[in-house]
């Protein structure tokens, strides 16, 4: 799958009744996705780059926190030395930070997807890592926290749902958006002036 949407944890469920027991979940960039993402799948997989600054803006942003398994792509021809460079940097990085699981030592490893090199040892690691939680205990409660998540995603987005769907929210909106826009209204007051249309009783 590409990128996370509204419906990624029903599309992942539906691929786990068709009998797929591998699924991937992929996005681009840094940002919220991949924190999202985090929150529903098992094992965090982040693909990099030598040479190209990303080892430096992963561990800026704080994505290397999330993640259980680092593959340095692309190590082949003339960038081997680059990308074995990059991962020697990554795994010490790693080092000093506090991984959210403690049952696991996140791994950093090269591969190339061109010719094939590395990519074994990566899905390895991968496995490993499930293993590993699988033998802690850590698996169950992982995901007993994402059930936990995904109810709350759910509620979330079902009450936002409900209340723009209100016929008095919608005739309201307009003229407290448009107050809010022009300045004569703070987003505060605005929020607090829909709230109180939408929970009044008639």
């Amino acid at each position: 799958m590409g990128g996370v949407a509204r419906h990624t944890r029903e599309s992942m469920l539906l691929c786990e009744a068709a009998g797929f027991a591998n699924i991937f979940i992929e996005t681009v960039g840094v940002g919220q996705s991949e924190v999202t993402v985090r929150s529903m799948v098992d094992s965090f997989l982040l693909l990099m780059l030598s040479g190209a600054g990303d080892e430096l803006q992963g561990i800026k942003r704080g994505i290397t926190e999330l993640v259980d398994v680092v593959a340095v792509n692309k190590a082949d021809g003339d960038n081997v030395r680059a990308a074995e460079k990059a991962r020697a940097e990554l795994q010490l990085a790693l080092h000093y930070l506090i991984h959210a699981n403690h049952t696991w030592t996140p791994r950093v490893l090269t591969c190339s997807a061109r010719t094939g090199d590395g990519v074994h040892a990566v899905w390895q690691a991968l496995l490993d890592h499930r293993q590993a939680l699988t033998d802690s205990g850590a698996l169950a409660d992982q995901r007993g926290r994402q059930a936990g998540g995904w109810m709350r995603e759910s509620l979330r987005h079902s009450l936002e749902e409900h209340f723009h769907a209100d016929p008095r929210v919608q005739a309201a909106w307009p003229s407290i958006e448009a107050d809010v826009l022009a300045g004569r209204s703070s987003p505060f007051r605005a929020a607090t002036a829909v709230l109180a249309i939408y929970f009044r009783k008639d």
